[in-house]
């Protein structure tokens, strides 16, 4: 999977460069503004670790970029940095980043981060996945729903007929057979007397 590591620090990258450049297309960024500008583009990485200081944009408010613009809010972004207070934290992910890694940094640990990091970012396309599955289904069948929402307008219209045709019989047609009154008559009284016994 290709990743963003937006980092000013040329030791970081290299330590970064390491560890992860085996098993992952790497994208470098040396200031904020670069990586904002490599996240917008059609082929961006869709995993962001960013710094939180850096020249240009900081680490923050690229995560607030990202999750104001509804065609790039599915990224998995996260806060790289040396700020370790538990309201450093909490701000950084308030921001819109999905984890954080504090500096200096565990190679296992940021392994297991990444990791975590690709498979919310298969599950996010899982979901998607099923959600425009639905839409298609709903979309393709949408005549049957019309369909539904008609009935009580049809059976309506068959109430009225029916309460037409009663009003149209007289006692005799009701009660007298068909050889006295008319075959027409009688067919007329049918559907009325249905309608008394349903």
């Amino acid at each position: 999977m290709k990743l963003l590591i937006a980092e000013d620090t040329s030791f970081f990258r290299n330590m970064l460069q390491q560890v992860l450049g085996h098993e992952h297309e790497l994208v470098f960024a040396n200031d904020g503004d670069a990586a904002w500008a490599t996240l917008q583009q059609a082929d961006a990485p869709r995993l962001a670790i960013l710094d939180w200081v850096m020249p240009g944009l900081s680490g923050p408010q690229i995560c607030r970029k990202v999750r104001s613009c509804e065609s790039l809010s599915s990224m998995y972004l996260i806060l790289f940095t040396a700020r370790n207070s538990e309201a450093d934290v909490i701000s950084g992910l308030r921001a819109g980043a999905d984890d954080y890694i504090t500096k200096p940094f565990d190679p296992a640990d940021l392994c297991a981060r990444i990791r975590m990091g690709e498979r919310a970012l298969e599950w996010r396309d899982a979901v998607d996945a099923e959600s425009a599955m639905v839409c298609r289904a709903l979309h393709r069948d949408k005549n049957v729903f019309n369909d539904l929402a008609s009935w009580p307008f049809y059976l309506s219209k068959e109430e009225d007929s029916l309460q037409a045709q009663s009003c149209a019989l007289s006692p005799s047609d009701l009660l007298s057979p068909p050889e006295l009154n008319g075959v027409a008559a009688h067919q007329r009284s049918i559907p009325f007397l249905e309608k008394l016994h349903a």
